[in-house]
């Protein structure tokens, strides 16, 4: 028998084993526990097999297909597949704005500042600078209010808390400058605000007016829409008025939007003005969306629909053009739709892969035992 290697960590033989190693040895009891053939799972049967419960969706590992490896549940599927809507900007509400004293609270137990570092640095010039900084701002405050003055009332009491802190002692000097910074940033965005609407808000009104404009001289133009339809296709000689009325819908949701963030609410932001742009767009595709649907519920119903030649000279129900004008003025409504039919769609995924089928077993031929051996001998 061969020498066993230096790193060789069960040699077999112990009378080759170092001294100073510890020598395995096989335990009955232990090795009864270890199964002599790999195990199988039996296939699925009516009792064992999972059924998917109704309106649930049951995670079932599938495999990444992006050869990221790893397993991926339907669950995340749908949530990676999931449609955001493009609703107008700012849907959200703003946050508060808090007051400064609920802010900049004093802390008894806040560690007392270096008497050595506060004389160094918080000087009395550097105290009656700030103090006029705060009252310079109070002027300015009060040059830029409007005819809602909420916002300058808590820019006063907030400046008011910022000197009252820096009368009690100089260790408040820190506050009382953030306080002041604080209500210089909140003007500073109001101006830049301001301006921003004092330039875009005629322009994008134009612009919507101008699209108004345009959708109703088109609506003339159905007759040289139909024309250019094939004729093998008559029903798409209906698909012009519910993507103008898509249209028309998202143009009234552009200026209502305009109207609510540059007059009421005056948060308008510039990095929104490409939604304003391709708004009318996005509404006449949405109305388009909603003519197909139309189209594929009814063929369902009526095989002949697509191709009835009845359609080449009447008009679309009115009912469409009303779904596309809602579509496209509320246009999270089609998201929403086509979110619960990406969802029904993996979930059917879903079910088809938990109730698969599974290979049955391959029977396999025990291995006789060594009294087997000796009986068919003898």
């Amino acid at each position: 028998m061969s020498s066993p290697l230096p790193h060789d960590p069960l040699p077999d033989d112990a009378s080759q084993a170092a001294p100073d190693k510890t020598i395995y040895i096989p335990d009955p009891a232990v090795d009864a526990l270890i199964p002599l053939r790999p195990e199988v799972l039996p296939p699925l049967t009516e009792s064992n097999q999972t059924q998917p419960i109704p309106g649930k969706t049951i995670n079932v590992p599938v495999p990444r297909i992006d050869g990221s490896g790893g397993m991926v549940t339907v669950d995340d599927l749908i949530d990676e597949a999931r449609l955001q809507p493009l609703s107008e900007p700012f849907a959200s509400q703003p946050a508060a704005r808090p007051p400064a004293s609920e802010i900049f609270k004093p802390d008894p137990q806040e560690q007392r500042p270096d008497s050595k570092l506060l004389n160094m640095f918080v000087t009395s010039q550097r105290l009656r600078e700030l103090w006029n900084q705060i009252e310079a701002l109070q002027e300015e405050v009060i040059q830029n209010v409007r005819a809602d003055r909420s916002a300058t009332d808590a820019y006063q009491q907030d400046l008011l808390y910022a000197s009252s802190l820096l009368m009690q002692k100089p260790a408040n000097y820190d506050d009382a400058r953030q306080i002041m910074y604080r209500v210089r940033a909140d003007l500073k965005r109001e101006q830049r605000v301001a301006e921003d609407i004092r330039i875009y808000r005629p322009r994008l009104y134009i612009y919507s007016i101008v699209w108004l404009i345009g959708v109703l001289v088109l609506i003339g133009f159905d007759k040289r829409f139909r024309d250019l339809m094939p004729d093998e296709l008559p029903i798409l000689n209906l698909a012009y008025m519910p993507i103008l009325f898509g249209t028309f819908g998202a143009l009234c949701n552009g200026i209502m939007a305009l109207h609510q963030h540059t007059t009421i609410k005056r948060d308008f932001d510039p990095v929104h003005v490409g939604w304003y742009i391709i708004n009318p767009l996005i509404g006449g595709l949405l109305g388009l969306i909603v003519f197909i649907f139309f189209v594929v519920v009814g063929s369902s119903f009526t095989p002949t629909l697509m191709t009835d030649t009845s359609f080449a000279n009447s008009q679309s129900p009115a009912v469409i053009w009303l779904l596309g004008f809602i579509v496209g003025w509320q246009q999270n409504i089609l998201f929403r739709l086509l979110n619960r039919f990406l969802s029904g769609v993996f979930t059917e995924r879903e079910a088809a892969l938990v109730n698969r089928p599974t290979a049955p077993a391959t029977p396999t031929t025990a291995t006789p035992t060594v009294t087997e051996k000796t009986d068919a001998k003898g």
